[in-house]
């Protein structure tokens, strides 16, 4: 608890300062545009952000029925949850944990729970990797971005997902590495006496662990459906990185840029605030908005389309989340 209450504090905070410097030199005429703005195309928007949820839970509904049958709808209010706590967390850390408690509490066991999720997230990072790789190559032929310290932290950040990767894929497949890792562990609690009989715990998590590889291995085995889910995550990430261009539309700008370089710019954004190590990168992830799509468009219309942008993919969602947390919580 005490945690969530400092993440919020520095949200707040945070965001208030975001607020001070995109609004400090052109206040009056930013304010102007954000009141003037066209809601058909903020909801235009916010509709894409949805989209993005929708076919999130496809992909986790489709995973979790491996296992255990799931209502839809349940898996629905699951990730709009999820939002909220990756968007209070460092790291966008604190999704994962909450889902795999949610799961156990629905009668998964937490390894099963676990398995779930870090089959989501091999999809998810394979899918972050296909678009990012594209929107690496695009840029590189046509020229979308040429700021060179931009493409360094871009590398960096591509890199970092490619290790990402491959780190759940040694947690997925790698039964030896995995039991060399808790027998270790189990020895170092053995010797703090926190663990009594050692042969018989050694036995229970070998046991789970193979159950567990077991089931990893079956989102490999039916390669239709893991390409199929890849898809679906690529396309729900298009979604996303395509809000930028609706905003730009409800701020009566139809030509400073099109889908393309809204789909690119947004990726770059994505892959460098990735491992920006505070809550929704904020901060970061403003500064590169500004930074990238300066190159399009003029300020202070850059400021307001950075503003929208932020409301409606990180801070209406987070809101969303919070309230369906709140109402679902004794349900959970």
């Amino acid at each position: 608890m005490k945690n969530k209450l400092i993440n919020f504090i520095l949200i707040i905070i945070l965001t208030i300062i975001v607020l001070y410097f995109s609004l400090k030199d052109n206040y009056s005429e930013i304010i102007k545009l954000l009141l003037n703005a066209d809601i058909k195309w903020l909801f235009i928007g916010y509709l894409f952000v949805l989209s993005y949820t929708f076919l999130k839970t496809i992909i986790t509904d489709d995973i979790i029925n491996c296992f255990k049958e799931y209502k839809f709808t349940k898996t629905f209010a699951l990730q709009l949850m999820t939002f909220f706590f990756n968007a209070i967390t460092p790291f966008s850390s604190g999704g994962q944990p909450f889902q795999v408690y949610v799961l156990k509490k629905n009668k998964i066991s937490i390894s099963n729970a676990t398995n779930i999720i870090i089959q989501e997230s091999i999809i998810h990072q394979i899918a972050v990797i296909l678009v990012g790789f594209t929107t690496l190559v695009l840029n590189s032929i046509f020229h979308f971005c040429e700021i060179d310290f931009i493409m360094v932290f871009l590398i960096l950040g591509f890199s970092i997902n490619v290790l990402v990767l491959l780190f759940l894929f040694l947690i997925s497949y790698g039964k030896k590495i995995d039991k060399s890792l808790v027998k270790g562990l189990i020895n170092i609690l053995t010797f703090l006496k926190l663990i009594k009989n050692k042969k018989k715990v050694l036995n229970q998590v070998n046991e789970t662990i193979d159950n567990f590889i077991y089931n990893s291995k079956q989102l490999l085995k039916n390669k239709k459906r893991l390409i199929k889910l890849i898809v679906i995550n690529c396309i729900a990430l298009i979604s996303l990185y395509v809000v930028p261009l609706t905003i730009l539309f409800s701020l009566g700008d139809y030509t400073s840029f099109n889908g393309i370089t809204s789909i690119i710019m947004v990726s770059f954004i994505s892959i460098i605030s990735s491992y920006v190590p505070l809550p929704g990168g904020i901060g970061g992830t403003e500064y590169l908005f500004i930074l990238l799509f300066d190159i399009y468009v003029d300020k202070p219309l850059l400021s307001s389309l950075m503003l929208l942008w932020r409301f409606i993919t990180y801070y209406l969602p987070m809101m969303i989340g919070a309230i369906i947390f709140n109402v679902k919580q004794k349900e959970i």
